[in-house]
């Protein structure tokens, strides 16, 4: 039986050297989502804030930085991706805490004010994110968000006449990649127990998707 989450682990090794700039070159508003994702955290500043597939650190060391008093989880399966993590959180090391876990069954134990996954969770399948969906909530602080930035399946074929996506799809992205629509993501939430969802950017195939978690009951 083949290893999945090894599979993947040395997929992304190998891809670690290479990722920060070809990340840029595949998603060329690759700024601008983390600009909505530092926008959405604004609204509720967390002091606990995990990140899904965390890969380089880029994620982890925009919020830390936009949040001096926030403390942070990564999790990512690639033990070379996590290493360059840790080089560029080098002076933050006390603020954040770096674990190999596979998204697909991530190792959870603490809650969150705020979880976040960039780029990450449409390497799974419908049912890992019905899972993934469930099991964040969990550890989701009643008030706090869920953020999704990914790139998503054109609700039908022929939007990607209006999208600049390229002629062929990269080896990459066949072999790795599962993306399903919008749609489904946000249906998926609801059913995982989230109260409200939305889109709150989108160009193109890619988008950042926002849940939110019911706030405790007054008593």
């Amino acid at each position: 039986m083949v290893d999945v989450a090894r599979t993947a682990a040395q997929h992304f090794d190998e891809w670690a050297p290479r990722y920060d700039a070809q990340i840029r070159e595949m998603v060329p508003r690759y700024e601008e989502i983390h600009e909505t994702l530092i926008a959405l955290l604004r609204l509720r500043p967390p002091e606990r804030f995990l990140d899904l597939g965390a890969g380089t650190g880029y994620t982890l060391l925009r919020v830390l930085d936009a949040f001096p008093d926030a403390t942070a989880t990564g999790l990512d399966v690639s033990p070379e991706m996590l290493e360059r993590a840790r080089q560029r959180l080098a002076g933050l090391h006390e603020r954040v805490e770096l674990r190999q876990s596979d998204i697909a069954q991530p190792e959870i134990s603490a809650s969150y004010d705020a979880i976040v996954s960039v780029l990450a969770v449409h390497h799974l399948y419908p049912d890992q994110k019905r899972h993934l969906f469930s099991r964040i909530w969990e550890h989701i602080e009643p008030g706090g968000i869920f953020v999704i930035a990914d790139y998503f399946e054109p609700a039908v074929a022929r939007l990607s006449e209006l999208y600049d996506l390229p002629d062929e799809p990269d080896p990459h992205e066949v072999e790795h990649d599962h993306p399903d629509t919008a749609a489904d993501h946000l249906a998926w939430l609801i059913a995982a127990g989230f109260a409200a969802v939305d889109v709150v950017w989108k160009y193109d195939d890619v988008g950042v998707l926002v849940a939110w978690r019911a706030e405790r009951p007054t008593p």
